[in-house]
């Protein structure tokens, strides 16, 4: 499923050195969900994209044919062998958790890969960094609103080794300018491993959704064309220094308006049923993200809709 022959280093200097008029951007991750959307995007707005990626997937083969994207495979753990410069970095790369993956390969995965990256991006003389984090880095989250200043406490092997690349881009932020999106569940086509993903595929099979807190507010979502756009205002900036964001729908619904939302996109009937809850829940806020870089997020209820449409386009 390669979408091309993927280049040596050593072509793709050439191909690259070919086409110097247009900024050049590293996407880490290109061949999962978000990273292989984000590759596209800043392609299409006329960026040069060396898409970086590890195996082989559906999505890297979504690249296909893409003007503008050159695919690389390479471990970021093994050390970078990359032409360079790039003015920009976007590490969507990670090893989330999984029933076969343990802490010793999270933090090789994550913690050692982007340590190496962010050591190549100074060399490169990178003028910004965005790092996909997560809302895992707060751990056990025993407020109502998640922000910024939220505590961290507890968090697992995955939230840990996000926080820990967090920290590493704090330490080198004045000679490599950095963002860190804290992600909730990423909604769009081919969008697993999280919660409502997970949700919408029980509600397919016509089985019953269990869920915690359904008459509370539920904002946790994010829509991946909605973030592939920030990243792309993003890249469209200047800035110094580090910081790190919390990113969510721009309002809150009841969590069983939520799923009865997405049922009826799906043309499916919801039968619900509440569960006990180990934690409080909570909402997102995004001010931070809005008012400080822009970030428009989608209401709630049409990410849902939208997302449901995705769903039935593709034949999920």
């Amino acid at each position: 499923m390669t979408p091309t022959a993927s280049p040596s280093s050593k072509s793709l200097r050439a191909s690259l050195e070919r086409r110097k008029s247009a900024p050049c951007v590293l996407v880490t991750g290109a061949s999962g969900f978000a990273g292989s959307v984000i590759a596209r995007r800043l392609a299409e707005g006329g960026r040069r994209v060396v898409a970086l990626y590890r195996r082989e997937t559906a999505f890297l083969a979504r690249l296909a044919g893409v003007a503008g994207v050159y695919t690389l495979r390479a471990d970021l753990a093994d050390g970078l062998d990359l032409p360079g410069p790039f003015e920009a970095v976007v590490h969507a790369a990670a090893t989330s958790p999984a029933p076969a993956v343990d802490a010793v390969r999270i933090a090789r995965d994550n913690v050692t890969a982007t340590a190496s990256l962010i050591g190549a991006a100074e060399r490169w003389g990178t003028r910004a960094f965005v790092l996909l984090s997560s809302l895992s880095v707060y751990g056990e989250i025993r407020t109502k609103v998640v922000d910024e200043a939220t505590p961290i406490v507890n968090p697992d092997a995955y939230g840990m080794s996000k926080y820990l690349c967090e920290l590493m881009l704090a330490a080198r932020s004045e000679r490599l300018p950095a963002i860190a999106l804290r992600l909730p569940g990423v909604l769009g086509p081919g969008a697993h491993r999280n919660w409502m993903s997970r949700t919408a595929a029980a509600l397919q099979a016509g089985l019953t959704v269990g869920a915690f807190h359904l008459d509370r507010p539920y904002n946790n979502a994010v829509h991946v064309d909605d973030l592939a756009a920030f990243v792309a205002s993003i890249l469209d900036r200047r800035w110094t220094g580090f910081d790190a964001v919390v990113l969510g729908a721009g309002d809150a619904i009841p969590l069983r308006t939520a799923i009865e939302r997405l049922a009826a996109g799906l043309g499916v009937h919801a039968v619900l049923e509440e569960v006990s809850a180990p934690l409080p829940s909570f909402t997102l806020s995004s001010e931070r993200a809005i008012s400080r870089w822009g970030y428009r997020p989608s209401a709630i209820a049409p990410l849902l809709d939208r997302y449901a449409r995705d769903l039935k386009a593709s034949g999920a």
